[in-house]
């Protein structure tokens, strides 16, 4: 027995048109009788075109080649879109210090339904909860099974160990009293007004640097991008980013001065890449000699690249960290996941806002001239008032989660209020 089909109302409606036209042919006699194409149009309450247009399909589905290709096809669902699946770098900051003073503001462990409210309150975060979910594991969070069947929400260990190193050699640099200096790329659309930053114009690259004592001098870079997609990272490349450092930071920065740079693609490329399981046996051979790691000539290769996979971090070396030590300055890295600890993000932020609020024209030119105009009046004073604020920012860090305390751990017991089988709600 066929199984019974489930009609939708559509089908529905056009099944009942059709009996009405036959029972209407019936008593009234048949009119073009051999028009058949007319006929099926007047009886499903469509048009000849439409008729034309299907049975056209039906055709084109008898003869193609691929056999299981079905001819009534339903248009593809969209795609669920996750509410606020991302969180800019302003609201990644607010996420990340709302947990490390989770205890020390609400006197509570932050159950995930509680860290949501919180955001809600904050920065308007409208996400469910399993969007959170997401975020935080995206981030570098994990749950991790504690002793008493309850779950910890935790940062990953190397994403802390990273941080712990990132903020111990800043300080020693600080009290070196060298001269830090935050670099960062950005991008603004031509269509960017307030309340409208969806609509895609033409994009702007901004390359800029800055510190305690304001933006570096004659050193911006702003140009049109290549694209119009809104990523200004594929608008950039490691040749761009080399001739800026050459022909306008660099030169303009003060002796012994650090240079902070994020983890971006361009900025990673290796200068000295280690074999890889794919490389023969010689290269392999040849790296480690090179490198002054022991290894037996009898082997295997396997065994050869199980050395460089132990060994490979130790001598990793990036072409742009080479170029800036080779002009007598330092680099330093940010680690993954805080781009609140580098200032110039929020310089761009007040950079855009003003732009927002001004661009009436909507046009590159003026998107240029406003984009000149704003980075000569954020001063040292600004400059100086944001490096503060990101100082705090380190100090906290320091307090809740680099240090031995009793806020390291972020447990989530077994109780009442969790109420699915992830405790961690």
């Amino acid at each position: 027995m066929a199984s019974k089909k489930h009609l939708q109302s559509q089908s529905k409606e056009i099944i009942a048109k059709v009996y009405h036209r036959m029972k209407y042919e019936a008593e009234n006699g048949v009119e073009k009788l051999t028009d058949a194409r007319w006929r099926t149009a007047q009886a499903v309450g469509t048009s000849e075109s439409t008729i034309t247009r299907i049975l056209r399909e039906e055709r084109q589905a008898s003869t193609s080649k691929d056999k299981s290709q079905k001819f009534f096809k339903l248009p593809p669902r969209p795609k669920r879109m996750r509410t606020k699946c991302k969180l800019d770098d302003f609201d990644m900051g607010v996420l990340r210090r709302t947990i490390a003073t989770f205890h020390t503001e609400f006197n509570v462990v932050p159950t995930l339904r509680k860290l949501k409210q919180v955001l809600t309150e904050r920065i308007g975060f409208d996400g469910s909860i399993e969007t959170l979910r997401t975020i935080l594991n995206e981030s570098g969070y994990e749950w991790s099974k504690m002793d008493d069947n309850g779950k910890a929400l935790v940062e990953k260990h190397d994403i802390q160990m990273t941080r712990f190193q990132y903020l111990t050699q800043l300080k020693k640099y600080r009290d070196e009293g060298r001269y830090i200096v935050f670099t960062d790329e950005t991008y603004v659309d031509t269509k960017h007004i307030q309340n409208m930053c969806c609509k895609l114009g033409m994009g702007v690259i901004i390359v800029h640097a800055g510190g305690c004592e304001g933006f570096v001098p004659n050193a911006p870079l702003v140009y049109k991008a290549k694209a119009t997609n809104g990523d200004y990272r594929n608008n950039i490349n490691l040749e761009d980013y080399k001739k800026w450092l050459t022909a306008k930071l660099l030169p303009n920065l003060p002796k012994n001065a650090v240079v902070v740079v994020d983890n971006a693609s361009y900025h990673n490329a290796l200068s000295d890449k280690a074999p890889n399981y794919n490389s023969n046996k010689n290269d392999m051979q040849t790296w480690l000699a090179e490198k002054n790691i022991p290894f037996n000539d009898t082997m295997k290769k396997i065994e050869l690249y199980d050395l460089i996979l132990k060994n490979r971090d130790r001598f990793k070396s990036f072409i742009i960290d080479e170029l800036i030590r080779s002009k007598g300055f330092e680099i330093l890295r940010l680690p993954a996941h805080h781009p609140e600890l580098n200032p110039i993000k929020t310089i761009w932020e007040t950079l855009k806002t003003y732009l927002a609020n001004k661009n009436a024209a909507q046009d590159l030119t003026s998107i240029m001239s406003l984009i000149n105009e704003r980075l000569e009046m954020i001063d040292r004073t600004i400059w100086a008032n944001t490096c503060h604020q990101v100082e705090e920012i380190e100090k906290q860090y320091l307090q809740y989660f680099d240090m031995d305390n009793e806020f390291n751990i972020n447990v989530y017991p077994d109780s009442d209020e969790s109420d699915s089988m992830d405790m961690s709600e």
